[in-house]
């Protein structure tokens, strides 16, 4: 699978690139100015190659090829760096883009042709439609990686070229805009033809993204995803530890300001129930810094997210992803899922809302087609590991509850996905 630098189209911060590592090889599909700086602050104590396929030369998808070149060459210690044009005329545009305005001499890297690529995750390079002065000279690629058969469009103006490459359990990542034009695939157009990929068992992420909120809305309660992007920021290390007595007074405050008084329970009852052996009430360290909290409750092979918070001066650093991350791995062959509020236009926290589910789906999260009502409220379920079935629901909370509390109140599944 890919993982991206940036899923942005032209006009936007972080320009779209992808990349994977393999065999102590780094390889990258396009790299343009705003991924360098992104790609330069990776480890490479173990990287023993760049690679870099290019799918056309604009800017926003070639403009830090340079830069990358001479990073591996005199910061790197010579690191070898392989440039590989879809075709013989962008390798000649390739040469002098390099050569002549970049300014890099000949022997700081390799430059080459797909059809000189012996590697095992390369298939080939697929010819498309982009703009009209680089007619010929725009491609997408046909990778193997992880036993999956990767497609990947590049910039594109149509779908068809890449349709015939396209199987059961395929991985397809495709660009795709909100605003019209003759240049780019517009998904309200598109959405059909990709929806009804989906359906044949393909995996479809959308990049090259010139809106990113506009689209979200326009694939919710789809199976589209979004590009996923790598974190490449230098992160605070986060941990997860059982909840100590003295951490509990600061769990119970953020807790308080974190959540809707609609959607909470009483403290001093999940104070009463995280001595079950179903329940893990866990504290979120980063660093040295107590960071925010996890309160899952768990019945056989289920884990429920029942409340998340990070403290608000610690947020947008990186440190709720990492915490998910470690959850992940701690709650590893398990189903783990969580409730948000559903999308609807009309309430006034409409943009937090498309946030939050943002956040998620950016964190492996997937939509489970599920609503639970839990009290007065109405949620949308996502879930990692696999659907959450009404009957499983039921059992956790009943079990979590006790028989008494679980007929005074109102926690169920309303819809079959």
């Amino acid at each position: 699978m890919l993982l991206f630098a940036g899923r942005g189209s032209a006009f936007a911060d972080e320009h779209n690139s992808a990349f994977f590592i393999k065999n102590q090889e780094l390889v990258l599909l396009d790299c343009p100015a705003s991924a360098f700086q992104k790609y330069k602050t990776l480890d490479f104590k173990h990287i023993r190659q760049i690679s870099i396929l290019i799918t056309h030369t604009h800017g926003d998808h070639a403009g830090g090829v340079g830069s990358m070149i001479q990073y591996a060459w005199f910061v790197l210690n010579k690191l070898p760096v392989t440039v590989i044009a879809p075709s013989e005329r962008v390798r000649k545009d390739l040469h002098v883009l390099l050569t002549r305005i970049e300014g890099c001499d000949k022997s700081w890297f390799t430059l080459i042709t797909a059809d000189h690529i012996q590697k095992d995750w390369f298939i080939k390079a697929i010819p498309t439609e982009h703009v009209k002065p680089l007619d010929g000279k725009c491609f997408g690629y046909s990778l193997h990686l992880d036993g999956r058969n990767i497609i990947y469009t590049g910039d594109t103006a149509t779908l068809q070229p890449f349709l015939p490459y396209l199987e059961k359990g395929s991985v397809f990542y495709t660009e795709a805009s909100y605003y019209r034009s003759d240049v780019h695939l517009h998904l309200p157009e598109i959405l059909p033809d990709l929806l009804a990929l989906t359906e044949k068992g393909i995996q479809v992420h959308l990049m090259h993204l010139d809106n990113e909120k506009e689209i979200l809305k326009l694939i919710h309660g789809t199976k589209l995803r979004l590009a996923p992007l790598y974190s490449f920021r230098k992160q605070i290390p986060v941990r997860l530890v059982r909840m100590k007595k003295s951490d509990i007074p600061k769990a119970k405050s953020l807790y308080e300001t974190a959540f809707p008084e609609d959607e909470k329970a009483p403290f001093p009852l999940l104070l009463a129930k995280q001595h079950l052996a179903d329940v893990d009430f866990l504290s979120i360290y980063a660093g040295k810094q107590w960071a925010g909290f996890f309160y899952l409750v768990n019945h056989q092979n289920l884990s429920y997210i029942f409340y998340f918070a990070v403290r608000p001066e610690l947020r947008e650093k990186g440190i709720g992803s990492q915490a998910l991350q470690r959850l992940q791995k701690f709650c590893q062959g398990r189903k783990l899922f969580l409730a948000i509020e559903p999308l609807d236009e009309h309430v006034t926290n409409y943009e937090e809302r498309v946030s939050r589910k943002h956040f998620y789906l950016k964190n492996g999260f997937q939509e489970l087609h599920r609503h639970v009502q839990e009290a007065d409220v109405i949620y949308e379920l996502l879930g990692i590991g696999g659907d959450v079935l009404p009957e499983e629901y039921q059992k956790l909370i009943r079990s979590f509850t006790g028989k008494i509390l679980y007929r005074s109140i109102t926690m169920k599944i309303l819809d079959e996905s």
